[in-house]
């Protein structure tokens, strides 16, 4: 399959920063709560899940942002040609992780509300709780929490290595497309 010339195997300028946002967003969000696991003292802990919140509340936010951008500017074409299978497992794999971009901050604002503990975007002001306070509810939510996490990270680290796949291996331009612009 010919490509048109005009792809020049770049996605657009929004999106690419879009992308990279999202991945500075989560890494911090995960990173916190990790980092929140080995921290005793009270206040520095609160601050952690409170910064948590902040960046899974914008990785939502941003995947809002993403959704309207590849709505403006469909179709995206294929940057290579791809076998329906490779075509299946990408899109699949893409629906997935806006799926849990969305999924999982909402989660965690449930578990907070059901913890009774308020949630902000980095304290510009409280947002109204999604359920509430209810301490059955907010185990089974902490479950459903971790596990969406896992299951992202699982989904991030399979798209990384799809990518790492087309740059090393197959030698084409699907990584260079997703990467900023050199100037």
């Amino acid at each position: 399959m010919n490509l048109p010339s005009s792809l020049s195997n770049r996605r657009p300028a929004a999106l690419i920063f879009l992308h990279w946002t999202t991945l500075a967003l989560v890494l911090a969000a995960f990173g916190l709560v990790l980092l929140r696991e080995g921290i005793d003292e009270k206040a520095l802990r609160l601050t952690l899940i409170n910064l948590h919140r902040s960046f899974g509340l914008g990785v939502a936010l941003i995947a809002v942002a993403r959704i309207g951008v590849r709505i403006a500017r469909r179709p995206l074409l294929p940057i290579v040609p791809a076998t329906p299978l490779e075509r299946f497992l990408a899109t699949a794999v893409h629906l997935a992780l806006y799926v849990l971009m969305l999924a999982l901050p909402v989660l965690g604002w449930a578990l907070s509300s059901a913890n009774g503990k308020p949630v902000s975007l980095f304290g510009l002001g409280p947002l109204p709780p999604l359920v509430e306070r209810d301490e059955d509810l907010a185990d089974t939510l902490a479950e459903y929490h971790e596990a969406a996490a896992w299951l992202f990270a699982g989904l991030i680290a399979a798209h990384a290595a799809a990518a790492l796949l087309h740059h090393f291996i197959k030698r084409d331009g699907v990584l260079r497309a997703m990467l900023p612009a050199r100037h």
